[in-house]
């Protein structure tokens, strides 16, 4: 099981940011710490990434900030875990955050979404390749892209 601070490192891999850029990043966001009431040092944050010493948890919203991610991840990004995560997100929207969805996730409700028939068939013709597990994981996918689409697309 991967430590916080290592999936902190692979998020810094991810979003090619080097832990000298991270450390100025994080600083500059001014986190302090709860037990000394001081920004950690340069050093400090070396020492967080490198596993030499627990973050502390005042951090996380700050470093999320930093790796543009949810705190969430840093802990557990399963499938599982995610699909908690949206259920959460569904039951407990804001208008904002529907509108924001609504945008990127969905056309207008009167249109409907027009499918690149050349894509789809050179996908169609490739999944003969795909193992039986990759499917299955594809399938859920799609499925809950379609109720999400359709929940959002109703007024």
């Amino acid at each position: 099981m991967m430590g916080t601070f290592e999936r902190i490192n692979q998020y810094l891999k991810i979003n090619k940011i080097s832990k000298k850029e991270f450390a100025k990043r994080l600083i500059a966001l001014e986190p302090k710490l709860k037990n000394t009431g001081e920004i950690p040092s340069e050093n400090t944050i070396y020492a967080y990434l490198n596993g030499r010493i627990g973050i502390k948890i005042e951090l996380i919203p700050y470093i999320a900030e930093v790796l543009g991610v949810p705190e969430q991840l840093f802990f557990d990004d399963s499938i599982r875990t995610r699909k908690i995560y949206l259920k959460h997100i569904i039951n407990t929207i804001s208008s904002e955050e529907k509108e924001y969805l609504k945008s990127n996730l969905c056309n207008d409700s009167d249109k409907k979404q027009e499918l690149n028939r050349d894509k789809f068939h050179t996908i169609q013709d490739l999944l003969i390749y795909a193992p039986e597990i990759f499917l299955k994981e594809l399938e859920g996918t799609l499925k809950n892209y379609k109720d999400l689409t359709m929940k959002f697309s109703k007024k």
